[in-house]
């Protein structure tokens, strides 16, 4: 049942943003494809993807507004009590796509509970 593991629904999130392919997701996040697409017709996870994609979609990019936005989908989708803090550093002069990937690389383990 695809409500049994709320967090690789919040880890597959940001790669859905990021434009990965279903199969690509389903993958990273260890689930069948059809698991993936279970997600995407299941509409509380589809409202939290939409929301993370508009914040994602603001230029320029603000990576705490996008991790704001995950924390509240990671809340809404189960996978984590709220108030849990979220932290990621990202140094001044990063690329756009330096940013991106901690960015993902500091919600991932958020999601996990290994960041402090």
């Amino acid at each position: 049942m695809t409500r049994m593991d709320p967090e690789k629904r919040v880890d597959a999130i940001l790669p859905l943003v990021a434009g990965q392919s279903q199969r690509a997701v389903a993958e990273s996040v260890g689930v069948h494809p059809s698991t993936v697409r279970a997600w995407l017709k299941d509409p509380l996870f589809a409202d939290e993807l939409a929301k993370v994609r508009e914040v994602a979609a603001r230029k320029p990019l603000d990576a705490g507004a996008v991790l704001v936005a995950m924390d509240e989908a990671a809340v809404r989708l189960g996978a984590r009590p709220a108030g849990a803090p979220v932290v990621v550093s990202i140094p001044a002069g990063a690329s756009a796509r330096r940013r991106r990937r901690l960015l993902a690389q500091g919600v991932a383990r958020a999601v996990e509970g290994g960041l402090r």
